[in-house]
């Protein structure tokens, strides 16, 4: 099945992605085929991106779980769609330890082990597309971007994004790394949903550099992905308008309102597969886009960062 497209740098993806940290919570631990088969309904149906992570896991032991996850689903496929063609993207900079300790490690040193282990956990020579996954305050940005250009000069990644960014750090990497048309930033994966709006700032600059916007908890996260219309009921309106979910309707919205976000939501389950792919062929009108975007959110990070996120040099 071809589905619409968007750009990632150089690459051209579907317009969704498929987020598969769910797949790794604790209650998927016996549900592993369940989640190789939703893996393989994406790919069945022309969804051309997944995401990851290495500290997407069911526990701090099992760090690269999900990785190794996508990387079996991968290996077991036998569909039509081409695997060769597909982007797999992933994440470092995060830890986690014993007792669930969380922690950020952006050195040099942290950043490269973290990389060389998603590259074992993924089974690959080379990471398509390595974000940072968070500001680590024990750094400068300015180190942490030169530690992310190094994993490129090096050749274990083709190419890099960002997560969890505000406007600042983001104009802070453009200088270190430059943007798409320099081989630089690509992608920034924010928080973004009818739920959480902070990062228009964020987005709009992405959309003026042609960088691929990824919002992850599109629909809310795992609190407000099933209910969303209760929450917004504009979005359950406009469903009813469309013979749409409220969360088909959400997808919709977000492709509308910027032509460089790909939303990512989450599935565990093929049927939630479908309903994502369904979405792509809604089209809003003008009047649904202005009524959906009018809606006020909560303003409430599904994640609050409590550290600092300094920018001194």
């Amino acid at each position: 099945m071809t589905l619409p497209t968007r750009m990632i740098g150089d690459l051209t993806v579907s317009a969704v992605g498929l987020g598969c940290m769910p797949m790794s919570f604790e209650d998927m631990i016996d549900h592993r085929e369940r989640a190789i088969e939703t893996i393989h309904r994406a790919l069945d149906l022309g969804i051309t991106m997944l995401d990851t992570a290495n500290i997407y896991a069911p526990t701090w032991d099992t760090v690269g779980h999900n990785e190794s996850l996508v990387a079996e689903a991968l290996r077991a496929y036998t569909g039509t769609a081409d695997v060769g063609s597909l982007l797999v993207t992933t994440k470092g900079g995060l830890t986690r330890g014993p007792g669930e300790s969380w922690g950020r490690d952006s050195s040099a040193a942290g950043l490269r082990s973290a990389c060389e282990a998603s590259l074992t956990a993924l089974g690959v020579d080379v990471i398509d597309l390595y974000q940072h996954h968070r500001h680590d305050p024990e750094y400068t940005y300015l180190a942490q971007m030169q530690s992310l250009a190094a994993l490129q000069d090096a050749g274990l990644v083709r190419r890099v994004g960002l997560s969890n960014v505000n406007l600042a750090e983001l104009e802070l990497a453009l200088e270190v790394i430059g943007g798409p048309r320099d081989g630089g930033i690509v992608s920034v994966q924010n928080e973004f949903s009818p739920r959480y709006r902070g990062d228009a700032d964020v987005l709009d600059r992405c959309g003026e550099l042609g960088i691929a916007f990824l919002p992850w908890s599109p629909l809310g996260g795992s609190t407000q992905a099933h209910d969303i219309g209760s929450h917004y009921a504009e979005f359950a309106r406009v469903g009813e308008e469309l013979d749409a979910t409220p969360q088909e309707t959400v997808i919709a919205w977000l492709l509308a309102i910027s032509p460089v976000m790909i939303p990512i939501p989450g599935a565990t389950r093929p049927a939630t597969v479908e309903s994502i792919v369904r979405a792509l062929a809604l089209s809003l009108t003008d009047d649904q886009i202005s009524r959906l975007s009018a809606t006020l959110p909560a303003m409430e990070s599904m994640y609050p960062d409590d550290l600092p996120r300094s920018l001194l040099r």
